[in-house]
């Protein structure tokens, strides 16, 4: 009894080992696995989440059947992601970590845009929201506060960026310092963008430069 009792757990050992093998080999779960865990970072770009979504179909696609259960592991915090439990089934996986943390980002990202879309329209909002990452961009206003209040912002009838040195030429100036631009947009009262014009400057823009 003893020894068939111990041939089974041996037997049920040895299968779960060549199922997690066989798991592994697939690469359309590791694609999965290497998404859902970058979708984890604590600053996570939205089209990180689509591209966990679409390495989990087509992982089931290529027939790893939902309730396939995955090697268990756990993913030591450190200073961009949290301690992740890489356990349960890839569907369970896929619930908590994927589609979930997905939908909570919508959301927050959602609550963060209400209120630039309610004050803003036309030009404006298009340079203050990036419609692909959600990501909320601040300008400066007169005087060379930068901010990103939607208020603020939709009364301003110009805004500021500075743009830092040129990629394309010398950082540095020959007189010294490093090459800094400052662009001006001018906006009519609908938003509309009426011009944008640059200045550069030798070393940290000077106040008349947000004027």
């Amino acid at each position: 009894m003893l020894i068939c009792l111990s041939l089974s757990i041996i037997a049920a050992t040895f299968a779960s080992s060549a199922h997690a093998q066989d798991l592994e080999e697939n690469s359309h779960y590791r694609e999965f696995k290497k998404w859902t865990v970058a979708a984890q970072h604590k600053r996570p770009l939205p089209i990180v989440y689509q591209w966990c979504r679409e390495a989990y179909d087509k992982m089931i696609a290529s027939g790893v059947s939902p309730s396939t259960r995955v090697p268990e592991e756990v993913m030591s915090e450190d200073i961009d992601f949290p301690k992740i439990e890489w356990k349960g089934t890839v569907k369970e996986l896929n619930d908590r970590l994927c589609a979930g943390g997905q939908k909570k980002l919508s959301d927050d990202i959602e609550a963060k845009h209400a209120p630039l879309k309610a004050a803003l329209k036309a030009d404006k909002l298009r340079l203050v929201i990036d419609e692909k990452t959600g990501t909320v961009y601040s300008y400066a206003l007169a005087g060379g506060k930068y901010t990103s209040d939607a208020k603020a912002l939709a009364a301003a009838k110009v805004w500021f960026l500075d743009i830092g040195p040129p990629s394309n030429e010398a950082q540095n100036c020959i007189t010294g310092g490093r090459r800094n631009s400052v662009r001006r947009y001018t906006f009519d009262a609908d938003h509309k963008l009426l011009s944008t014009t640059k200045k550069q400057y030798c070393g940290d823009p000077p106040a008349s430069a947000y004027r």
